[in-house]
């Protein structure tokens, strides 16, 4: 039993740290197109980069940890 809840938690803090770090991309993305149309060039760069980072390793937690954890819990 204790295992069981263990295990749940844990994929919980992965799909909590996955959805935050997907929120952070998406919002880094949108407001580095916010300072590039205002002509801010090198803040909209740098956030755009730092998006593109987030995301990656969103998809990255997404598909290494959370998917086989989330696969084996269900079977």
């Amino acid at each position: 039993m204790r295992e069981l809840l263990l295990a749940s938690i844990e994929l919980l803090a992965y799909l909590a740290g996955t959805g935050a770090l997907a929120a952070a991309g998406v919002f880094a993305e949108l407001t580095s197109v916010s300072y590039l149309t205002a002509g801010n060039t090198k803040f909209g760069v740098w956030l755009a980069v730092m998006g593109t980072v987030a995301l990656y390793a969103a998809y990255s937690v997404g598909t290494d940890k959370l998917l086989p954890r989330l696969r084996d819990q269900l079977a």
